[in-house]
């Protein structure tokens, strides 16, 4: 098995795992309302930004409900049914390159149909900042990666399925740290000549056109991966390669 560097934890996902803590424990009890933001920071003493992704994670997720003028609130909901909600991040953890990118392969193929139909001017916009933030980000594998991963985020919101939403939320850990070991081996060109693709026919209402086309990214990602794999150069679960794909024009592959 290959050995891989460390990566140090995002300050974010700490201030996450502490505050799901909090309401697995029970001491944040249903429908009570959580210390403010402010209070949050000065508690776990991080920024307001890190503060904030956990919160809108936790939300996401269902765990957390914002009530405009009052608050944030754990919601109401059975003990085990936080479980449910919660335990699906355990879960994943471990589960290789191909396991998730079959997994992707599933859901943002019909994520990519339903935004072709659904999606509104926000969405578009949303979808052209993100990809102007990629071609800022050459260069930088993690925040390459963070914009990447985005990309699809706002592809899953522009289903305006609640359901499509909540489960990338879910899953966003493990899709980041996977997104970070992909642009690490395939490079940048990939993920912007395949998003370009996707948001052309998205904005076009093109429905086949941007199931082909999210299809085709996320299989050639699985096969590139398959190849790096069967030639020894990845173990199947994390990657150490630092290729920029910048030399390689016809490499699409950046998922």
């Amino acid at each position: 098995m290959a050995i891989t560097a460390i990566k140090q934890k995002r300050i974010s996902d700490e201030v996450f795992e502490q505050m799901k803590e909090h309401i697995i424990s029970g001491d944040w009890a249903p429908g009570k309302k959580i210390p403010g933001e402010l209070e949050l920071v000065e508690l776990f003493n991080v920024s307001r930004v890190s503060v904030r992704e956990a919160i809108h994670r936790l939300v996401g997720m269902g765990v957390l409900t914002i009530r405009r003028g009052e608050g944030t609130f754990v919601t109401e909901m059975l003990p085990e049914n936080y479980m449910n909600a919660l335990l699906p991040i355990l879960m994943i953890e471990g589960s290789s390159f191909s396991e998730m990118l079959e997994f992707r392969a599933i859901i943002e193929v019909e994520s990519a149909r339903l935004a072709a139909r659904r999606a509104d001017e926000q969405d578009f916009y949303r979808m052209e900042e993100v990809l102007q933030v990629m071609e800022r980000c050459k260069g930088n594998n993690r925040e390459f990666a963070k914009a990447d991963l985005n990309f699809h985020v706002a592809v899953a919101m522009a289903t305006h399925n609640s359901v499509i939403i909540k489960v990338n939320a879910i899953i966003h850990d493990m899709l980041k740290k996977m997104m970070e070991e992909i642009v690490a081996i395939t490079g940048y060109t990939g993920g912007l000549y395949y998003h370009r693709k996707i948001l052309e026919a998205i904005k076009e209402r093109d429905e086949e056109a941007a199931v082909r086309t999210m299809s085709e990214h996320i299989n050639v990602t699985i096969d590139k991966m398959n190849e790096l794999k069967s030639g020894g150069k990845i173990d199947g679960a994390t990657a150490n390669s630092t290729n920029n794909g910048e030399d390689d024009p016809d490499d699409h592959s950046t998922a």
